[in-house]
């Protein structure tokens, strides 16, 4: 278990770099947000923005950075949340008071996810996979709904959507194949139930996609011996 190699200087250039892409994508969500974009779609940029940051996680040598980036911007979100929350209209709550907190859980659950899987069982593909179900699983579910019902509702090909974009992140990431797979299933199952007029409303997909995502995978792999 290691948080921080030598290295840890040397790799603050990606630091910033993750940063500015994280960055750019909060700024042209409020672009399209102000340009008439509906926020259900405007926000679904900072999911693929906040993706390209969790996928560029690979470059650092350990868990360390990463685990700080995530649970900073969580912080600062929350704080611009507070105090100044017109900042980040293009990916805020605007329209679901219900889950005003949603770009917060976005980054601050990486913090367990990337704690759990990497830090502690040394399987950063599998936190990845499971933040990426999240950012561009549940991404493009919003933007094939948007398309097709054009208005936040749930849907079969949004769902299908998902599924296909979960299933490649799978086969990349998830070995054996047949683990990812079942990860798929179950992570359009749960942004069904906890997304975006979900079944449940109190819960908030952006943490429970990755959270349970992360226990099933992590489980199969324990049941045939991939975990040590």
């Amino acid at each position: 278990m290691q948080f921080f190699s030598q290295s840890v200087i040397a790799e603050i250039p990606l630091v910033v770099m993750v940063i500015c892409v994280i960055s750019v994508g909060l700024w042209i969500s409020n672009i399209l947000y102000d340009y008439g974009v509906p926020n259900y779609i405007s926000r679904k940029i900072g999911h693929s923005a906040g993706g390209l940051a969790f996928l560029a996680a690979f470059a650092f040598s350990t868990s360390g950075w990463p685990i700080i980036i995530a649970a900073s911007s969580g912080v600062l979100l929350l704080t611009v949340r507070l105090m100044k929350p017109h900042a980040i209209r293009g990916v805020g709550g605007t329209g679901r008071s219900h889950k005003v907190l949603a770009e917060v859980w976005f980054p601050w659950v990486a913090v367990p996810v990337f704690a759990i899987s990497w830090l502690w069982l040394n399987q950063p593909g599998v936190a990845v996979a499971c933040l990426l179900f999240m950012a561009w699983g549940d991404g493009v579910t919003g933007l094939v709904r948007a398309q097709v019902y054009k208005k936040p509702v749930k849907g079969l090909w949004g769902s299908l959507a998902m599924f296909g974009v979960c299933l490649v992140i799978s086969w990349v990431f998830i070995h054996p194949f047949w683990i990812g797979l079942s990860a798929s299933i179950v992570a359009v199952v749960v942004e069904w139930v906890f997304g975006d007029n979900g079944v449940i409303k109190w819960a908030d997909d952006n943490w429970a996609i990755p959270l349970i995502s992360m226990v099933i995978i992590l489980g199969l792999m324990a049941s045939i011996g991939k975990l040590h």
